[in-house]
């Protein structure tokens, strides 16, 4: 009898902490739900500057554009490019539109976004730089695309990943306690506008916050050799399998250097000439001038040594205008 009422209570035991179990499980579930995947959940990114790559989808999407000038790639890109000035010095009448946030949102996304929004006619260029991860960050953007559901879950399904939710949903319950205290101390504590907030980003992706002088200093050290694998390790690949697709989709398809520090690197013609005749044979699609012609002087640059300040954008997309103009001009002959 004592045996038998020491197995009920155990089954008692069993049962109720696997009721528990279950109960916690479908709170999780729910919580979950109403986080990520409910239409009137509540968002916890949209102050984020990443929430900025959805505008530039949209203005991709748009039906009516006219074919564009694309540039794409890391976070230099928008510190990089002024698409007012990139346009003028084109002067081919064709609007120029950036895509690309930060080095998280990786080089295959941005290409699979690409492959669902460019047009026949679309100039795409594609900024080659340092370390720009292969990998997208689950987190990123999901950040990005939190309001609208249907490409959040085409994302997911795109990542082809189990999908962690445990990992989602407690990156939103911290986004909830951090982001509001953060953005009230900066709000109250600093005289500058913020960079990285999405109200910094129109929707052509031009950092519409002014990026005075550079918050930097630079020493006098160089470099060492500069090197193709240590630039874009495993990205070649996907730039490769992209410009087949640009090709059979009459979409032109370019590569250019992002900007660099003058006299960062070890001051050499020599290693130039190597280094650009790597990248040509590494890659398929035309490059744009060499790596050296991106220079510019360390007063352009603002918090990173590829992030220019809006004088230097300015700059560095007169070049990049120009050696698209001789590019055109080349191809008409």
């Amino acid at each position: 009898m004592k045996d038998f009422k020491t197995l009920k209570s155990f089954i008692r035991f069993v049962v109720k902490v696997a009721l528990i179990g279950l109960m916690a499980f479908g709170v999780w579930k729910f919580i979950f739900w109403y986080f990520w995947e409910y239409d009137r959940g509540p968002e916890a990114y949209a102050s984020s500057y990443q929430r900025a790559l959805l505008r530039q989808i949209y203005a991709l999407e748009d039906e009516d554009r006219d074919p564009e000038i694309i540039v794409f790639g890391s976070s230099y890109v928008p510190f990089g490019i002024d698409t007012k000035t990139l346009e003028t010095t084109v002067g081919d009448g064709r609007k120029a539109q950036i895509l690309g946030i930060e080095a998280a949102i990786g080089v295959p996304y941005l290409i699979h976004v690409l492959e669902e929004t460019a047009k026949p006619g679309d100039t795409v260029v594609y900024m080659l730089g340092e370390s720009n991860p292969v990998n997208t960050d689950l987190i990123s953007v999901s950040a990005a695309l939190e309001p609208d559901k249907e490409k959040l879950f085409a994302f997911w399904k795109w990542r082809d990943a189990s999908l962690p939710k445990s990992y989602l949903t407690w990156r939103k319950f911290y986004a909830f306690i951090v982001s509001p205290v953060s953005n009230k101390l900066l709000e109250k504590y600093s005289k500058k506008q913020p960079v990285y907030n999405v109200s910094s980003f129109d929707e052509n992706g031009n950092m519409t916050v002014e990026r005075i002088g550079s918050e930097m200093s630079f020493n006098e050290s160089h470099n060492d050799v500069i090197k193709i694998d240590e630039v874009e390790e495993g990205s070649i690949e996907a730039l490769n399998e992209f410009e087949k697709w640009c090709a059979e989709n009459d979409v032109e398809f370019l590569i250019t250097y992002s900007p660099t520090v003058e006299e960062s690197w070890q001051q050499s013609d020599e290693m130039f000439k190597s280094f650009d005749a790597d990248v040509e044979a590494a890659v398929n699609a035309p490059v744009l001038g060499g790596f050296e012609d991106y220079t510019l002087p360390a007063e352009y640059f603002f918090n990173h040594d590829l992030h220019l300040n809006s004088e230097g954008a300015v700059k560095y997309s007169e070049i990049l205008g120009e050696r698209l103009k001789e590019y055109y001009g080349q191809r008409s002959l």
